[in-house]
């Protein structure tokens, strides 16, 4: 166990907190100053503050998948030799799914910290942006590499005043885009975020000393290393298995397997990946990082420690090993834009090897997937292009005690439901014709699952194109301990005319004046047999 450092617990207390704050307040001004609805209203971004070795120190609790991945991306950074000769004016750019990234759409923003001359640390933000390039606007449904994509932000350092404004790192990004405003917004909104950062560490180091901030740095760390030791020791030790599957009828494949074997040793948890499926020749790959950040989630997600600070403490205690050349781990250049998909199966394969050893602590698999799709539209007089993109989320499954929650993001990502208001504005071309629950698309059992949705999106234009990826539309997902599963999801295109077509789970469709397509997201799965019991009066109702 880690022996304590003696710094004084009030001290300790209130520049923690204020360093959590400062990661709370680069969340608030990077939502504020966005241009897209899926980072201004869905809220698909996260920021952390590192130390300098860049570590993660605090963040907010937004995207855990990606909040995961900062370190990951930073790592690639050190390993190339980037940080030799950085300065206040320095930043970085990555969104390379194989040099620590997740996928082309989430790009990464690191700036130094410094106080006075001296480097204390590093500022980060990722946001999903609306579109990257590629061949279709917003989404390549069917891209068989990461190149159809769009475009890769290597590992490399640059000027702000010299690249960024009218400079060549800006202009090589709005080249490359279709709605450049929005994009460059997007990235704007990074920059004033981690801005923030800069200015409330240069405070927090005056007010306090920059040595007693340095040490705070390395000390919450530690502490959240040690309160995840002792959560990981109230688990049974063993050796647990766990699987999941996903869908690949869209490649006339079978179900791709991910299998976990996970070992509890003492204060330590190893998952091992080994007898998961190959990667596959579609979009639906995961990155390294990526599924390393959903095991840390679900690890933390059963640890009876619900307050430890979430930052590279957490981590250290936990080993991830996955086979190169799998679903989980591809090779380069497979295409990743679905990798949430694989990412969230590893999530559900974790937790179902962890309910053999913590069941009162797991709950029910839910819908558990990110349904993306684009809807895309270019004026044919004007040339201007819109695009909105979703993130959708469905019904998380019950728990020992209660039924699951309704309509939520899944557990890896922690986005909103956009308002239908903010749709129609965004795109003037699509109109909303319903956004409600699918009643009884939870699953049945003692406690029941939560309900997904559905909305119906008009065009109301000629040419709107539909590009999304989803997955678990032949089958819902399972229960737990006798739950019954939980409704499965749909994309169903209806023409104007009447007739209808149902689209795989990864499509895309053209979509002329008075079609409308129909997105469903499938509810979660039940936990226990049996009528539900009132847990507080102890009562079968």
């Amino acid at each position: 166990m880690l022996a304590e450092k003696k710094i004084d617990p009030v001290a300790l207390g209130i520049v923690g907190k204020a360093l959590l704050a400062i990661s709370h307040e680069m969340a608030t001004n990077l939502r504020r100053s966005a241009y897209s609805t899926i980072v201004r209203e869905a809220r698909d971004f996260s920021v952390a503050v590192l130390d300098a070795r860049g570590q993660i120190v605090a963040q907010a609790e937004m995207i855990p998948i990606q909040t995961g991945g900062v370190g990951a991306a930073f790592d690639f950074l050190v390993q190339r030799g980037c940080l030799d000769e950085v300065d206040p004016d320095t930043a970085f750019l990555v969104n390379d799914p194989f040099q620590g990234g997740q996928h082309l759409q989430d790009i990464f923003l690191f700036t130094p910290l410094f106080v006075d001359t001296r480097l204390i640390g590093y500022a980060a933000s990722v946001a999903h942006h609306v579109d990257v390039g590629g061949a279709y606007p917003g989404l390549t449904a069917d891209a068989t590499d990461t190149f159809q994509e769009g475009i890769r932000l290597p590992l490399a350092p640059f000027s702000v005043k010299r690249d960024w404004g009218d400079g060549f790192v800006e202009q090589i990004i709005r080249s490359n885009v279709r709605v450049p405003d929005k994009v460059i917004g997007d990235l704007n909104a990074q920059f004033a975020a981690n801005h923030t950062a800069t200015e409330r560490m240069n405070e927090l180091s005056e007010r306090y000393g920059v040595e007693l901030v340095l040490a705070v740095m390395e000390e919450l760390q530690d502490y959240a290393e040690r309160r995840t030791r002792e959560g990981i020791r109230r688990i049974p030790d063993g050796t647990y298995q766990g699987e999941a599957f996903v869908e690949l009828a869209p490649w006339g494949l079978d179900p791709a397997r991910i299998a976990v074997t996970v070992e509890i040793n003492g204060d330590e948890i190893a998952a091992d990946f080994t007898g998961t499926d190959p990667q596959v020749n579609g979009n639906v790959n995961c990155p390294l990082a990526s599924a390393v950040s959903a095991v840390h989630a679900a690890i933390k997600g059963v640890l009876d420690e619900r307050d430890i600070p979430f930052n590279a403490g957490c981590n250290r205690s936990v080993s991830v090993t996955v086979p190169y050349g799998t679903i989980l781990n591809p090779r380069e250049p497979a295409a990743v834009r679905a990798r949430m998909t694989p990412a969230s199966r590893a999530f559900d394969a974790v937790i179902s090897a962890l309910s053999a050893a913590v069941p009162e602590r797991v709950i029910a698999t839910g819908f558990n997937t990110t349904t993306a799709f684009a809807l895309s539209h270019r004026e044919p007089d004007s040339g201007r292009q819109h695009i909105i993109g979703e993130v959708l989320g469905g019904g998380w499954g019950a728990t020992a005690r209660h039924d699951g929650m309704d309509a939520l993001d899944n557990p890896l990502s922690n986005c909103a439901n956009v308002p239908v208001e903010a749709l129609e504005i965004e795109n003037p071309h699509l109109r909303i014709e319903s956004f409600a629950l699918r009643e009884g698309s939870g699953g049945e059992g003692k406690f029941r699952g939560g309900r997904g949705f559905e909305r119906v999106y008009l065009a109301d234009a000629d040419d709107v194109l539909f590009a999304a990826y989803s997955d678990r539309h032949d089958s819902g997902p399972p229960g737990l301990f006798g739950g019954g599963p939980g409704a499965p999801g749909a994309f169903v295109l209806r023409r104007a005319d009447g007739s209808t077509e149902r689209l795989p789970c990864v499509a895309s469709a053209t979509l002329q004046r008075g079609d409308s397509i129909s997105v469903s997201v499938g509810g979660g799965g039940g936990y226990g047999y049996g009528a539900k019991l009132d847990v507080e009066q102890g009562e079968e109702k």
